[in-house]
């Protein structure tokens, strides 16, 4: 739609071109222009079809930036996501199904193969009988401890949460980088609009409450009218790159520093790329050695009860 729009293309008309060329979509495209022909906005037609992030994007790019470059940079944002989920997929297919088997070997090994083993090597009843109420606490304690964690990450805001994520290990990496090319993208389009600092933490208020820039907007804000320079602001947040403290406090003109925001963002997007390429990476070796270590497991559940019985049949 992006390429069409930049091709001359009204909304209507990009529109009913995709519903001739993608027959797929056709409900989805057919919706769209129904509402588009009641006077609701294309962006918020979109919206149930979009990511949050993106969908902020987009309301922010239909006021003060070029609304077809930015569907184009959401579509390839979300064609890398897409791309990056089905490799995840098939990188998952192999390890999962291994542990599922191991999970099976394992459980057939306590309920059903140990306590004959070990009746049969005592002569009687088992000298080691399972646990069950030790293993249900267990389940039922990780249970409610996850149950608790979740209801706390649900009652903390956005950017809390964005926060977290930034420090978790492989994955804080790929966070950082997709909000530093997501701010950067969002700030050349408000710089290249000839917004004051004033006026474009106004407009960035008027987003939802949970959305990011808005929980930014608002905390910028509060600094700002205590004392602190938009630098200091910066240089205390995570989630905020760095590179933007070199950007603002070089003196470019404004065409200087959006051109500059733009390759920075472009940059930033690229890395995130790589970013991800690397985590999913690493992902099955971790999933392989746990399928390791099951084994092992497996075979130790097995042998050490036997080892321990023998040892109890030759002292009787």
């Amino acid at each position: 739609m992006g390429e069409q729009l930049q091709s001359g293309f009204s909304l209507r008309q990009a529109l009913q071109f995709m519903q001739l060329t993608n027959e797929q979509s056709l409900s989805g495209l057919a919706e769209l222009e129904r509402s588009l022909l009641a006077g609701i906005p294309l962006v918020t037609g979109l919206r149930p079809y979009l990511r949050p992030n993106i969908y902020f994007q987009l309301v922010l790019a239909t006021t003060y930036g070029n609304f077809s470059e930015a569907l184009i940079q959401a579509a390839e944002v979300l064609r890398m996501v897409a791309g990056q989920r089905q490799r995840l997929r098939q990188l998952l297919t192999y390890p999962v199904m291994l542990l599922v088997f191991m999970g099976g070997l394992f459980l057939t090994l306590q309920i059903g193969i140990l306590p004959q083993l070990q009746v049969g090597i005592v002569g009687g009843k088992s000298s080691t009988p399972t646990n069950w109420y030790l293993w249900l606490g267990i389940i039922g304690g990780a249970l409610i401890g996850g149950w608790l964690v979740g209801q706390y990450w649900r009652s903390q805001t956005t950017l809390q949460r964005l926060n977290w994520l930034i420090r978790w290990p492989f994955l804080g990496g790929v966070v950082r980088t997709y909000y530093a090319y997501y701010l950067t993208a969002n700030l050349a389009q408000l710089v290249a609009s000839g917004l004051s600092i004033k006026q474009m933490l106004s407009s960035l208020k008027t987003l939802p409450e949970q959305s990011v820039l808005a929980q930014l907007a608002e905390q910028l804000t509060s600094d700002l009218n205590q004392g602190f320079s938009p630098t200091s602001w910066i240089d205390r947040r995570h989630c905020v790159p760095r590179q933007l403290l070199v950007f603002l406090t070089k003196g470019n003109s404004v065409a200087q520093l959006e051109r500059e925001l733009v390759t920075f963002s472009r940059l930033q997007y690229q890395t995130l790329t790589r970013e991800c390429e690397r985590v999913l990476g690493v992902v099955q070796p971790i999933l392989l050695g746990l399928v390791a270590l099951l084994i092992v497991g497996a075979y130790l559940s097995l042998l050490l009860p036997m080892y321990q019985n023998l040892q109890e049949g030759y002292r009787g």
